[in-house]
């Protein structure tokens, strides 16, 4: 009783402290090519509370920025909002789809995201009302640290390096055509696609939804070398896989194939669980199910089958290899199941025709 008394307290604290009225969060945004390339401050607030916690899903890698963070922000490594906030995410058991709180309005009545959070450490029953409770904290939580921490002054301070990223992912994919290579791939639209950049993620992934009858999809688009103490999306103008050079263009491309694919890809699969259940897949991955596993190895074939059609040949088979290696061993048998599906275009308008025909086809031959 003493515990759940004292959590309550904790929460009342969170929600009396802090903004009296809610101070606007700046996005510093562009579009190009018909998507929104943006840094959302409140985001990265989250993420800069995440990082004076330790949570290990950041970055592991030092750059100038991260000292400015911890330059700034000393004092208030041990705020009662950055201890919620690490509470939060070691109890948010996807954290990577935590990020959409702060993107969409919707996100505490998509079941699918709230399941989620547990709540047995904070001695709360796991209801709706309650994680609900907990995401509004969460939310509260990181706009009390923006006003006790002056974040305001921060972002100033760092306006223009944020444009400077916005500026450089704009730069490489003003010459690719990312909408128009996947919608014709999958037969299918998105009415907004965004960029999200998060400087302090480890792991670029996306997330998906509708609000008012409008399909958005998210890529969360971290940076992955450091370049003369600065993160940077690629450190070669060409890339050289067998030297460790990636150009930017490249990783971002590719990148958005898997993880914008999964926008259009995981709704499909959803609807194909039973007959996804019947095929002897062997699973050696942390995936969780048969669908998720196949719709990570479907992005993953497609990834190389985009590197092939590009002329990437020995990029493709490095990719399929080091996934095999990674337990999905399916990748070369769906690759030329991705190749039948992208040669009978005229029988097939988009991917959901030819998904009863792949299941069937990947069922005989896995077996």
């Amino acid at each position: 009783m003493r515990n759940k008394l004292l959590v309550t307290i904790g929460f009342l604290l969170i929600f009396s402290t802090g903004y009296s009225k809610v101070d606007e969060f700046k996005i510093f945004e562009k579009e190009s090519k018909g998507i929104k390339i943006q840094i959302n401050s409140k985001l990265e607030l989250f993420h800069i509370m995440a990082y004076l916690s330790n949570a290990d899903y950041l970055n592991n890698f030092d750059f100038t920025y991260k000292s400015d963070i911890t330059t700034f922000f000393a004092s208030y490594k041990n705020d009662n909002s950055v201890q919620f906030v690490k509470k939060v995410i070691q109890n948010y058991h996807a954290h990577l789809s935590i990020n959409e709180q702060f993107l969409n309005d919707n996100f505490k009545n998509n079941p699918s995201f709230m399941q989620f959070l547990q709540l047995d450490s904070f001695e709360l029953a796991s209801t709706l009302t309650n994680k609900t409770m907990i995401i509004d904290s969460l939310n509260k939580a990181v706009e009390s640290f923006a006003k006790i921490s002056q974040f305001d002054k921060f972002i100033n301070n760092h306006q223009e390096y944020y444009l400077q990223k916005i500026d450089e992912v704009s730069k490489e994919i003003t010459g690719l055509d990312i909408i128009d290579d996947f919608e014709t791939f999958w037969g299918s639209k998105k009415d907004n696609y965004t960029i999200v950049i998060t400087m302090l993620e480890q792991d670029i992934h996306a997330s998906w939804f509708t609000n008012n009858k409008k399909s958005s999809c998210v890529f969360y688009l971290s940076p992955k070398f450091v370049v003369n103490n600065d993160a940077k999306f690629g450190n070669s103008d060409i890339t050289n896989l067998r030297e460790g050079k990636m150009a930017a263009k490249d990783y971002i491309y590719y990148g958005a194939i898997h993880e914008i694919g999964h926008t259009f890809l995981n709704p499909i699969m959803d609807n194909y669980t039973s007959q996804i259940d019947q095929i002897s897949l062997k699973i050696s991955t942390s995936d969780p199910s048969k669908t998720i596993f196949l719709c990570e190895s479907f992005l993953r074939s497609l990834t190389a089958y985009f590197l092939i059609k590009n002329k990437y040949d020995e990029f493709a088979q490095m990719v399929i290899q080091g996934e095999k290696q990674q337990g999905y061993v399916y990748n070369e048998i769906i690759v030329e199941l991705i190749k039948d599906y992208s040669n009978n275009r005229d029988k097939f308008k988009e991917f959901n025709d030819y998904v009863p025909i792949l299941l069937e086809r990947l069922k005989e031959q896995v077996k």
